[in-house]
């Protein structure tokens, strides 16, 4: 049973899955990203969810795909948390006052030429992110908040071909109310449930 993600609980997480990202690979023919997994705790139910996007279906890449805030890293950006904070305003409105980042994981390739950094945060329990939240309709479908059980808990995790346009060999993905998580995103949620200690690792073989 997962209740409350303490930031201990991601700080131990980001040290269990410091060696567990793609094998290395040059990076120059990777275009740069991150992406914000936002943790939100409810003090009083006594349990948590994690804030995912839909993507809009009319979008070059990544159209119609479940995934976390974030994006590409652009010059203006001075590191790639910085991507991942302005990326989490430009599509859902929240700012880096609302939470905290407690972290990073390691980098992993997509099949559609990024390498990804994604940054592990919490909610503030006493902002008023809420008031705020609205998704940029330019980008952005949908705004929802899945228990992290049914996102960490290895019995919604699943091992499968991917679709026959994507160029990896094999995928992750989550079962979860008929929503469509695989690829990247359900590859980092696999790697946060075993850094967790809830699952063995995922393999790093992909791509």
């Amino acid at each position: 049973m997962i209740n409350i993600i303490s930031k201990t609980d991601l700080e131990t997480c980001i040290y269990r899955v410091r060696n567990a990202g793609d094998k290395e690979r040059p990076d120059d023919k990777y275009n740069k990203a991150s992406v914000l997994v936002l943790f939100i705790n409810d003090e009083m139910k006594k349990n948590s969810s994690i804030l995912m996007i839909k993507r809009k279906d009319n979008l070059r890449k990544h159209a119609g795909q479940i995934a976390f805030p974030g994006g590409r890293k652009e010059k203006e950006d001075l590191n790639l948390e910085e991507t991942a904070i302005r990326e989490t305003e430009e599509e859902i409105n929240i700012f880096k006052e609302h939470f905290n980042i407690i972290g990073n994981l390691p980098k992993f390739f997509t099949g559609t030429g990024y390498v990804v950094t994604p940054f592990l945060g919490i909610i503030k329990s006493n902002s008023n992110w809420r008031k705020l939240l609205k998704p940029n309709l330019s980008e952005v479908e949908q705004i929802f908040f899945p228990p992290t059980e049914c996102l960490l808990s290895p019995e919604y995790h699943l091992r499968q071909k991917p679709p026959t346009n994507s160029s990896m060999s094999m995928t992750w993905a989550i079962n979860y109310n008929n929503k469509n998580i695989w690829g990247l995103t359900a590859r980092v949620l696999v790697t946060i449930s075993a850094g967790l200690g809830l699952r063995e690792f995922p393999p790093c073989d992909d791509i």
